[in-house]
């Protein structure tokens, strides 16, 4: 599987869009993402899907309603020791403590039908998407 199919949206529009930054408020990704320990001050999880490799420096229930800085890139992944790495998923970094200050802010939520308003999504598996969309036209959404 390409990590090509796991996303969709308006930011792709370019060859080059990986890897992108964003600024994101995202809500809760506890039910689709599974935690893969700690490491040193850093928590992984994998995506239900096991494609999308979340990486951050806060636990998961830190990062709701909190504004942080994503970093969105293919995860390069060698099977057996000695293989050369291969595009296997996405690896989505997320920093709570320093982000970025300034640029529009992208609300982040899991949902299981896409909108046509969105600027980015991410297939994270069981039929759900980690959908992109500017905070602003999701407040009106609502």
């Amino acid at each position: 599987m390409s990590p090509s199919t796991l996303l969709t949206g308006n930011l792709l529009a370019t060859a080059d869009a990986l890897p992108m930054r964003l600024r994101v408020r995202f809500g809760d990704l506890s039910s689709r993402f599974l935690a893969k320990g700690q490491v040193g001050k850093g928590y992984r999880f994998i995506a239900r899907n096991g494609r999308v490799l979340l990486a951050t420096d806060a636990p998961l229930a830190d990062l709701v309603d909190a504004v942080v800085e994503a970093r969105l890139q293919v995860w390069h992944r060698a099977i057996l020791p000695g293989d050369k790495p291969q595009p296997y998923g996405l690896l989505l970094w997320v920093r709570s403590r320093g982000a970025a200050k300034a640029g529009p802010v992208q609300r982040g939520e899991l949902v299981a039908e896409l909108s046509e308003g969105r600027e980015l999504a991410i297939a994270v598996g069981g039929g759900r998407w980690l959908e992109f969309r500017h905070a602003a036209k999701n407040a009106k959404r609502n």
